[in-house]
């Protein structure tokens, strides 16, 4: 008798599972262009537990800029590859970085973009780091010290996010800060999914 209710439950267990569906995780389908591009750029960091790498010559541009050198930008000739990222146009220019230094100097706002290697997912770099800070130490002196905007500050938990100035290299920043006595760590925000809009 002890071994029939083992073997009940199993089967009792086995067929309330049989009807139940399997289901599957499609991961989206990078282009090789992308990938070739983050790999061409040597630029690779961890965010949010999560290892990303810069796209070469990548941008995201705001799908309401309706700029004439955006609109340019967003077209499918002025691009290896483009995709949309929420309010984004996301794209790789013909010419690389290149292409991004015309866009500035033709006043067009723009953020860089990243590839996620564990899920093959565009990220947008916004443009701030999140600091995690040891305790007791001033934020504002921090802000200084890296010539970067304090945009929040979480004193509760000794964690800050701090936004770069146009023009600062986010990348050695964040390096910088890591390296600071006064910081745990410090983190690139990316942000690889947007809340629909209806």
């Amino acid at each position: 008798m002890k071994k029939i209710i083992p073997i009940l439950l199993i089967t009792f267990s086995g067929s309330i599972f049989a009807n139940t569906p399997i289901i599957s995780l499609n991961l989206v389908q990078t282009s090789p262009i992308v990938i070739q591009k983050a790999l061409a750029s040597g630029v690779v960091f961890s965010s949010n537990q999560s290892n990303y790498q810069l796209i070469l010559g990548g941008r995201a541009i705001a799908k309401n800029n309706n700029s004439v050198a955006a609109q340019s930008a967003n077209s499918v000739a002025s691009n290896l590859w483009t995709g949309e990222n929420g309010p984004f146009v996301v794209s790789v220019g013909n010419s690389g970085q290149s292409s991004n230094s015309a866009l500035s100097a033709n006043g067009v706002s723009y953020n860089q973009i990243v590839y996620n290697t564990r899920n093959g997912q565009i990220g947008i770099i916004v443009g701030d780091i999140i600091v995690k800070l040891k305790p007791n130490y001033n934020v504002v002196t921090l802000a200084s010290t890296f010539n970067i905007n304090l945009i929040n500050n979480f004193e509760n938990i000794n964690t800050a996010v701090f936004n770069v100035i146009p023009g600062q290299d986010i990348f050695t920043i964040a390096q910088a800060l890591s390296s600071h006595p006064g910081v745990e760590f410090a983190e690139i925000d990316v942000i690889e999914n947007f809340p629909e809009i209806n």
